[in-house]
């Protein structure tokens, strides 16, 4: 029976592999962390919906991704797929008729990362244009080509959504230049399509002049006709007063997108930075905006969504949400686990229980603007 240090050193070691560049690990104390998400997000069933060790031994689910096509929820989501919290981290599919109850189809990951020098594949977003499906991601790669550009973000193509072909190379990367708002980490892309071109959100990390935090997060934009050449990219969302770098604050990171009357919505994780933390950068809370045209002007919410402080089972991270449209409601899927000192247990059940898993939440359509 692995003790609190054990535990520890073992989490430790899988922050990067697992989780990408800042890692979905902890928990550090911040001002909203038992504050209530605004009124009108419910949850119908009991949460997490999809736990660890459902539906494949030992599966630490994460990164959803939720689309509705032919009456069935996809769900494309991640996991460690050779021992938990180690690379290879690879995107599964799953579907369902209720959003609560899933099946694995097919049962092996969509993709490897044979032929590409990448470790891992993590934070899938697919969407249909053309009749064919496209998926963005995070590359982590194995042996970074040069510092500080440890992340990027690559795509896979396929007609089926089954049956996927990974470019070998990323299609979107940092400049290298830390004091760049896209210098040291593009990565968590969020895609959606807009006319006649594919609109890609993503997370981008710079580094921050005052240097506290350190790190300077934004929600970028690159467009594309065919997944694999883009438009130059641009900063569309920035930290609002709402979260404050004096509290730690890092600014924002694995958005969503969908479209309601015209507009576009965002929604997307809030980070922190606490020097006294394990680790340093956490994913605290999870919040919404909204644009007329997807690229100027988004108006943030003064309330977050959801804190991790709102659920016992995702009390030390509440990360990536995915948003759909559907039946008169926004559903909501994101991704939680419980805080570092509690993990023992997840370790203890064989890497199964509630302790790490996917949630579920609604609200009506009548509350968006």
């Amino acid at each position: 029976m692995p003790n609190g240090r054990y535990t520890k050193l073992l989490l430790a070691l899988a922050i990067a592999c697992q989780f990408g560049a800042a890692g979905k690990y902890a928990r550090a104390e911040d001002a909203r962390s038992r504050a209530s998400g605004p009124a009108g997000w419910t949850q119908p069933f009991k949460n997490p919906v999809i736990k660890a060790g459902d539906l494949r031994s030992q599966a630490l689910w994460n990164d959803p991704d939720v689309h509705k096509e032919n009456g069935l929820y996809i769900i494309y989501m991640t996991t460690s797929v050779e021992e938990p919290f180690k690379p290879p981290v690879l995107p599964f599919r799953a579907v369902s008729r209720d959003g609560f109850r899933w099946k694995l189809e097919p049962e092996t990951p969509l993709v490897t990362t044979a032929g590409t020098p990448f470790a891992s594949i993590e934070t899938p977003s697919v969407v249909k244009f053309r009749n064919q499906y496209h998926m963005f991601f995070t590359a982590v790669y194995k042996n970074p080509p040069s510092a500080p550009k440890d992340f990027a973000i690559g795509h896979a193509q396929s007609p089926d959504s089954i049956h996927w072909t990974i470019d070998s190379e990323p299609v979107l990367t940092a400049t290298g230049n830390v004091s760049d708002w896209n210098g040291y980490i593009v990565s968590e892309p969020g895609a959606i399509v807009r006319g006649n071109q594919i609109f890609v959100y993503f997370c981008a990390t710079g580094g921050r002049a005052s240097g506290h935090p350190p790190q300077l997060q934004a929600i970028g934009l690159a467009k594309t006709q065919d997944g694999k050449h883009f438009s130059p990219p641009v900063s569309v969302l920035g930290q609002s007063p709402l979260y404050p770098p004096e509290q730690g604050y890092t600014g924002y990171s694995t958005p969503s997108a969908f479209e309601l009357n015209g507009k576009i919505h965002l929604v997307y994780d809030v980070a922190q930075y606490k020097d006294d933390a394990d680790p340093n950068w956490q994913q605290v809370a999870l919040q919404h905006a909204v644009s007329p045209d997807g690229e100027t002007n988004f108006v943030q919410d003064q309330k977050p969504i959801f804190t991790r402080g709102d659920f016992s089972w995702a009390g030390g991270e509440v990360i990536g949400p995915s948003a759909l449209v559907d039946g008169g409601e926004v559903k909501l899927w994101f991704a939680g686990h419980v805080p570092v000192n509690e993990l023992g247990r997840l370790i203890q059940n064989n890497f199964s229980g509630e302790d790490f898993g996917i949630g579920y939440a609604v609200r009506s359509l009548s509350d968006f603007r």
